[in-house]
């Protein structure tokens, strides 16, 4: 947050959406008392949450890349140098990618909050404003999404700079940003593991209520799978739900968000069918598996650290350890190219005509059923485990019926683990998901890590600049070997 206190004296507005990566980021500075005067400023700052959040040092790129790189899926290439290190865990409370990730998540955090506050003043002058009821259903609408990108936030955040959910409530988590930004030299506590759960469940619980509120006007529009509307904020419960082990609300939320889709999981009408699964790697429109996506564009200025150059030109490939966990007839390995560097992941390749041009799946229908199908697992509902999972698992043609899939909550659970890295690599769910279910993890650097014991530091600018001085101490003791 050292970073975020330089910008606390002046409120900064972003012009533009999720899709930009700019090197320099395009600011308009407006003093926080003149901020929100209108509901146009409301969207502007949640847009500049949205810009935040699809950086590349977010979720444009190195949450998703730690999620592989730091997890056995997915190793940084020697000659480019981009997550080599990362990969082999040679770092320290001075990597720059670390402080990047910590210092945009909280810039997502302060956005978010500065702008929950600026709409709640808007809407008290609302009067004065002549401001009409579309105009205050949009403002509520702009408010769930911010409570849903701050809980996002905090999410990753969450999982990066304290241990699971698992290890136990009172652990270190975040500081917590909660009714005021965090003011210039102001010195802050970090919160325990359990207090920054809750919060996040209380900011989802608010975006589910400005949600519901702002759609009850009809000619207001349900934000679309490119913004966190109510399929992204009941995907990210589901997430939120199953590092609690509250697996009954886990399967809830994630039928809740496959309902919202409007396509049921288990219909075979809505499946996508092979080609349009693997075309949909190569095209901008939204898709069947789409929840919540990062938008990019082929006018967007991307950075070169975009993921993907991280997966192009910078020659980051999947780790041999992987490859045998796909069947010789699984679709999945059309997503995946020999090259004299390695095997590179195909799933960032671009459009024809911009190769650095791709969208970011953040949830998609193919996490929620396997979210299912793990909790029915957990509860010995075999069949159901079964059905839930055949959705990705029928993506390998030598399986035809869900019938041949593992038959014991053991064996479903191993599946459904290996399962998440044949559908998700290099999107950025291994770190997270090995956490959560307690998975050892080999790499070609190391073998049987339990990484549930491994947390990242808290970067030394923020420790040095006395904001938040609680480093998690003894970090490195818990290196793999």
């Amino acid at each position: 947050m050292k970073k975020i206190y330089k910008i606390a004296l002046l409120f900064i507005l972003v012009l533009g959406g999720t899709s930009c990566d700019f090197d320099t980021e395009n600011y308009q500075d407006i003093p926080t008392t003149d901020a929100y005067k209108s509901v146009q400023d409301v969207q502007n700052g949640m847009n500049g949450a949205y810009y935040a959040l699809g950086s590349y040092r977010f979720c444009g790129n190195y949450t998703l890349a730690f999620g592989d790189m730091s997890a056995g899926v997915c190793k940084g290439n020697s000659g480019s140098g981009h997550f080599y290190n990362i990969g082999r865990y040679v770092m320290s409370e001075t990597t720059g990618e670390i402080t990047d990730v910590w210092d945009y998540g909280f810039k997502i955090i302060d956005r978010s909050t500065r702008t929950i506050n600026g709409a709640k003043s808007v809407v008290e002058n609302a009067s004065a404003l002549h401001l009409s009821e579309e105009d205050l259903a949009n403002i509520d609408l702009y408010m769930a999404q911010c409570h849903a990108l701050r809980a996002l936030a905090n999410y990753y955040l969450v999982n990066f700079f304290a241990y699971p959910y698992s290890a136990g409530r009172e652990n270190l988590g975040l500081p917590l940003v909660k009714d005021k930004p965090i003011e210039a030299f102001e010195k802050i506590e970090r919160s325990t593991v359990g207090a920054t759960y809750d919060f996040i469940l209380e900011d989802i619980k608010d975006a589910e209520l400005y949600m519901d509120k702002g759609l009850q006007i009809e000619d207001v529009k349900v934000p679309s799978e490119f913004y966190m509307g109510p399929m992204g904020v009941a995907s990210l419960k589901a997430r939120v739900y199953m590092d609690m082990a509250n697996y009954d609300e886990a399967k809830k939320a994630a039928l809740e968000a496959l309902e919202l889709k409007g396509l049921t999981v288990l219909g075979a009408e809505t499946v996508p069918s092979d080609d349009n699964y693997l075309s949909m790697w190569t095209s901008l429109a939204i898709t069947q598996e789409d929840l919540f996506t990062i938008p990019k564009y082929e006018a967007d200025n991307l950075s070169a650290n975009s993921l993907n150059t991280l997966y192009g030109s910078y020659y980051g490939t999947v780790t041999n350890t992987i490859l045998p966990l796909f069947g010789n007839e699984d679709i999945r390995k059309n997503l995946l190219e020999d090259t004299n560097k390695g095997v590179r992941p195909k799933k960032f390749d671009g459009i024809a005509t911009s190769a650095a041009t791709s969208n970011i799946p953040i949830f998609r229908r193919s996490e929620m059923a396997l979210i299912i199908a793990e909790v029915e697992a957990r509860a010995n509902n075999i069949a159901d485990a079964q059905k839930y999972l055949f959705y990705t698992a029928k993506r390998n043609k030598a399986i035809t019926a869900p019938e041949q899939l593992p038959s014991t909550t053991t064996d479903l659970l191993t599946f459904i683990s290996e399962e998440r890295i044949r559908e998700f690599f290099a999107e950025g769910h291994r770190f997270y998901d090995a956490r959560r279910m307690g998975d050892l993890v080999t790499s070609e650097y190391y073998k049987n890590f339990d990484i549930a014991k491994f947390v990242f530091p808290i970067p030394a600018d923020e420790i040095n600049a006395g904001a938040c001085t609680q480093q998690n101490e003894g970090w490195a003791n818990n290196l793999p070997e």
